[in-house]
């Protein structure tokens, strides 16, 4: 599906979570290839990702490598190869639409890599580029699907792994209520 595709039958947006299950990732082609052998769910195996979690934390500072699946209208966002911090990821998706509202343009990264991420409105269009693929995407639907995606995932956080996740969830809450508030300010109105 090119960067212009949509798949209007399909949610605006649609995520999946995944912690990564073994220590590192050593054959990126491999991983790319062969996510299942690699990942695990966070929504679809809520315990055995936990338990992965929780294995990691003994040998790291944190717990939640992996992997996020990101779609609008069935677009792939992000690519097979960006495995980084899950809560990170999220966390920068949501900053980075707190600063296109604030200044109409957005520049972030994956918290441990130098993928950028970034939001830019040409014209009429909104464009958000994760590394090298950049996708036309509606704010109007993109923004609220991402921050009910991320949520989403900071909701498992808090319930699977007992950490307190309530920074990004009032992160979230902030900007959730800047677009229901100000939908014209904040360039989400449908164009």
């Amino acid at each position: 599906m090119s960067p212009l595709d949509t798949d209007l039958s399909a949610p605006a947006v649609a995520s999946n979570s995944f912690i990564l299950v073994p220590h590192t990732v050593t054959d990126l082609e491999d991983f790319t290839e062969n996510h299942p052998t690699y990942l695990v769910s966070v929504y679809e195996e809520p315990e055995r990702a936990a338990a992965l979690w929780r294995e990691r934390l003994r040998r790291n500072s944190y717990g939640d490598e992996g992997y996020v699946a990101l779609e609008h209208y069935g677009r792939n966002l992000i690519a097979g190869d960006l495995w980084d911090h899950v809560g990170g990821i999220w966390s920068n998706l949501v900053d980075a639409i707190g600063s296109f509202l604030d200044h109409g343009a957005a520049e972030t990264s994956f918290p441990g890599q130098p993928a950028p991420i970034l939001l830019r409105r040409v014209r009429q269009t909104t464009l958000l580029t994760i590394n090298t693929e950049t996708s036309v995407v509606d704010p109007a639907t993109f923004f609220p699907g991402v921050l009910d995606e991320a949520e989403r995932y900071f909701q498992w956080v808090a319930e699977n792994i007992g950490e307190n996740v309530s920074g990004p969830l009032q992160a979230i809450a902030r900007i959730r209520g800047r677009l229901r508030d100000s939908p014209k300010r904040t360039g989400t109105q449908l164009y």
